[in-house]
């Protein structure tokens, strides 16, 4: 180990997931302990054996608390660009029942917590993501969205699940170019305070995000969007002239001419590339699909224009 290039032994170090593994490689050697503190990216999370020995009588004395290992880890560590603080996708497989009391020690976007540490590292911070305990978070309003925007000035990722996100206090993050959101509770009906504060994204995932009424994507510069919307709102509306890759699950999509001078409904395929001439994948629902191929019958696709840029279409059946 000693033997391989310094960059190498870090890129390994900070792929790390468990604190334990790290805290191991410290102890195998001098080289590798000094590396350690040179980790640009901390990765951790918390696993399901980790979650039922701080639950269990006989071991929970035993089993130093998550988010102490994650500050211990933030602490030790010189110069971090990349953040990645979550719980194993199996916790998800947990039910209320399985979790008898009110504690907090898995609640990872609890703004409380994340003060105590982003500060440290938010001056060279590019990427930040946050996988939350949903049944620890559900019930907790967040107002992490204001702190994170009040500290990070060049941050250029932000990954949040399993939350409930106020917009409360979010200042602009001209910086900002990529934004995930998937299984959220955001208090942003209209998505107006995205629209405002995020004005340079690039890339757009939302994904079963609630709290939405009359949704609006307004982004100039966006080139990749996934919207994966719930049941809530029947219509949605974007205004994107640059996008080139759209992913949409839907039931009724709205789609606003960038001079705001028309609204048509969809599904139109020539419609909808009009308004996304730049569109080079699109993946369509089964109802989406439907529509579409009664077009495709109807009309069929000559002298489609719109569509020159078009390379791929993806269509989810029913079967």
């Amino acid at each position: 180990m000693d033997d391989l290039p310094a960059p190498l032994v870090l890129e390994i170090l900070s792929r790390l997931t468990d604190y334990s593994d790290l805290a191991r490689c410290r102890l195998v050697s001098k080289t590798l302990n000094s590396l350690s503190h040179d980790v640009s990216s901390i990765n951790l999370l918390c696993t399901l054996s980790r979650f039922l020995k701080s639950r269990s009588p006989e071991t929970k004395h035993l089993t130093t608390p998550f988010k102490d290992i994650f500050k211990k880890l933030i602490l030790d560590s010189r110069s971090i660009n990349s953040v990645s603080i979550g719980v194993e996708k199996s916790l998800a497989g947990l039910q209320y029942d399985d979790v008898e009391d009110d504690s907090d020690d898995l609640y990872l976007t609890d703004a409380v917590f994340v003060a105590e540490w982003l500060p440290r590292v938010c001056g060279d911070l590019r990427r930040l993501s946050i996988s939350d305990f949903w049944i620890q978070s559900c019930w907790r309003k967040s107002d992490i969205l204001a702190l994170i925007s009040s500290c990070c000035h060049c941050l250029l990722e932000i990954e949040v699940k399993n939350a409930w996100l106020s917009v409360d206090g979010l200042s602009p993050m001209p910086t900002l170019t990529n934004l995930t959101l998937e299984f959220i509770r955001l208090d942003d009906e209209d998505l107006d305070k995205v629209n405002d504060c995020f004005p340079f994204l690039r890339v757009l995932h939302l994904v079963g995000v609630g709290g939405l009424k009359d949704p609006k994507i307004n982004l100039l510069h966006l080139r990749t969007c996934q919207w994966t919307v719930s049941n809530a709102p029947l219509s949605l509306s974007i205004c994107a002239p640059n996008l080139e890759k759209l992913i949409l699950k839907f039931k009724k999509l709205m789609v606003d001419s960038l001079k705001g001078a028309e609204r048509v409904q969809v599904i139109s395929l020539e419609s909808l590339f009009n308004v996304f001439p730049n569109v080079s994948t699109l993946t369509l629902g089964p109802g989406a699909w439907s529509e579409a191929e009664t077009q495709f019958c109807t009309t069929g696709l000559e002298g489609e224009t719109a569509m020159k840029e078009l390379k791929e279409i993806t269509a989810h059946l029913l079967v």
